[in-house]
């Protein structure tokens, strides 16, 4: 058994992935504001409600859903260029972003005990941005975003990459993560999880 207030309990893997956002970071509040505001322009309300149906679930992939019913075909170039317009707009709300206490603990206590990387479905420029915000970049060898794959979560290349980027074989990693979309990117990767929300 993997205990979050534990770190004893994660050294016999041999590296820890940690999901960003509603993970590491409550970013939920700033990326909500930033996608309703993006989407606002194409006559699509965002809900808060309609939103936590979509926690941990890449950016492209919840752009496209909530353009689904309002498009009758969605291009890439449409997609990435609404995804960048988020990105750019969660960066205007970065101060409402704070850390998750008792992840960000685990994280200090086993950086330099164990290889330890960020595993996002965010975009890169945006975990960079929190990581910074709260202090938690020196932590991590690495970080893989969503911008690094072809498919986000609930595909497992995110935490696939990041294990052969810290050269640990995918089953002697341990995934952090908030998300039922992520908990099944861990499972299908061969990854043990442990899932935040306790």
């Amino acid at each position: 058994m993997v205990a979050l207030g534990d770190p004893e309990s994660f050294t016999r893997f041999g590296a820890v992935l940690f999901d960003c956002d509603g993970t590491l970071a409550d970013t939920h509040p700033a990326h909500h504001l930033s996608l309703a505001a993006t989407l606002a322009p194409y006559g699509v309300e965002v809900s808060r409600e309609w939103y936590a149906g979509y926690t941990g679930t890449s950016t492209p992939e919840t752009v496209r859903a909530a353009l689904a019913g309002q498009r009758a075909a969605l291009d890439d170039e449409l997609v990435d260029r609404l995804v960048g317009e988020c990105g750019e707009r969660y960066l205007d709300h970065l101060a409402v972003v704070t850390e998750i206490p008792a992840v960000t603990a685990l994280a200090r206590d086993l950086s330099g005990r164990l290889p330890l990387a960020v595993a996002s479905g965010g975009t890169r420029r945006t975990v960079e941005a929190t990581l910074r915000h709260l202090g938690l970049d020196g932590l991590f060898a690495c970080a893989v975003t969503r911008d690094d794959v072809q498919q986000g979560k609930p595909a497992p290349d995110i935490f696939l990459l990041a294990a052969r980027q810290l050269g640990v074989e995918p089953a002697a990693c341990v995934v952090l993560e908030d998300a039922d979309s992520g908990l099944l990117a861990a499972a299908r990767a061969g990854m043990a999880a442990v899932d935040v929300r306790g």
